[in-house]
């Protein structure tokens, strides 16, 4: 079993959390993911690590409230503990060597962004942060971004805090005053990943994805996680789930991506359904 030591609301449908895993606060590095189980009968779901504290031996997760797997972690409160807790898991990210990055982060996406940023902060590199959310109500990690970044823009769709636009748009704006990044790493939605990937082309500059598709051993051999990454099958869990954005397909993990919309909405209501009738 694995303690809960803290939980706090970020906004209202993301909240973090910080469990005692020692074993995998020592291993763990910006890009792995576990898995994890809140209950025996419970579904497995990845969540990419946000952070670690290896003295503590805890590590902290950021997720968003979507279907019934995270209504049912999102009941849990610190003091109690959940059933599983795996990991690391995947490849870390590469950032050894790098001089001067633009990661680029999205709504919840930016909780996975953050330790990237906070690695490559510290390892001396010139990092320009962007990152998007919908409104001012969803923004989460702003101070934690603007202390491990030498700029960061703050972007929002309707305009309802910092800059009004997409992420795209203020990475272009950076690119164009005469930044030059050894590399951009975009993580978050598909959609605003594959936009980025656009941009970065038209100017030659590599560019890194980090692909979250549904996952559910963890180890290849379900083959749930499949891409196609330049033409061959790759699985995010073993052999990401960073990819070479230019190389992915997008359409296509799209496609798979919203397979189980349906049955997602269906266990979250299943869910509200069974609280009404605990609460009767």
């Amino acid at each position: 079993m694995y303690k809960i030591v803290s939980k706090e609301r970020l906004n209202p449908t993301v909240s973090k959390m910080v469990i005692e895993a020692p074993f995998v606060a020592r291993k763990a590095e910006p890009g792995q993911f576990i898995i994890f189980r809140t209950h025996e009968d419970s579904e497995r779901v990845p969540l990419t690590i946000a952070d670690t504290d290896k003295e503590a031996g805890t590590v902290t997760i950021i997720y968003q409230i979507v279907g019934g797997a995270t209504m049912e972690l999102d009941e849990m409160e610190a003091g109690q503990s959940i059933c599983d807790f795996v990991g690391p898991l995947g490849v870390a990210t590469h950032t050894e060597g790098l001089k001067k990055v633009a990661v680029v982060g999205g709504g919840v996406g930016c909780a996975i962004a953050l330790p990237v940023t906070k690695k490559l902060h510290r390892l001396g590199a010139e990092v320009h942060a962007i990152v998007g959310f919908r409104n001012k109500d969803l923004v989460i990690l702003e101070d934690e971004f603007k202390s491990n970044s030498s700029k960061m823009v703050m972007m929002t769709d309707d305009g309802s805090y910092g800059e009004k636009g997409l992420v795209t748009a203020a990475l272009e704006r950076l690119i164009q005053e005469g930044n030059q990044y050894d590399e951009v790493i975009a993580i978050g939605p598909l959609v605003m990943m594959k936009f980025v990937c656009a941009v970065t082309k038209k100017y030659g500059i590599k560019t890194v994805v980090s692909m979250n598709p549904i996952m559910i051993d963890g180890t290849g051999m379900c083959g749930c996680c499949r891409l196609t990454v330049g033409g061959e099958t790759k699985f995010a869990c073993v052999d990401g789930p960073d990819f070479d954005g230019h190389l992915v397909d997008f359409d296509e993990a799209m496609k798979r991506s919203s397979m189980y919309r349906d049955f997602e909405q269906h266990t979250r209501d299943e869910h509200c359904n069974l609280m009404k009738k605990e609460v009767q």
